[in-house]
């Protein structure tokens, strides 16, 4: 999941998310924005983890090929989770 379709899936702000974070509101702008976003070091990423627990995954943040994408689907509905 997107870091800001979970954030405002959960009614959160970025400076919300932001304080959780440590880090600055600018800072999750550019991680959130669709062109060219910039990805979190690991620290941010894992903050990211836990404060979303777990709905956004470091893997998130790159884009996967489409096999990926077609195998997770499938494997979300095999498992019942959400991909």
């Amino acid at each position: 999941m997107k870091l800001a379709a979970w954030r405002k899936r959960e009614g959160k702000t970025q400076d919300w998310l932001a304080g959780e974070l440590g880090c600055s509101q600018p800072y999750v702008s550019q991680i959130e924005r669709a062109v060219n976003p910039i990805i979190p070091g690991p620290e941010i990423m894992e903050r990211i983890f836990q404060v979303t627990q777990g709905a956004v995954e470091p893997n998130d943040f790159y884009e996967l090929p489409r096999w990926r994408r077609a195998l997770n689907a499938a494997m979300s509905i095999v498992t019942g989770r959400a991909a």
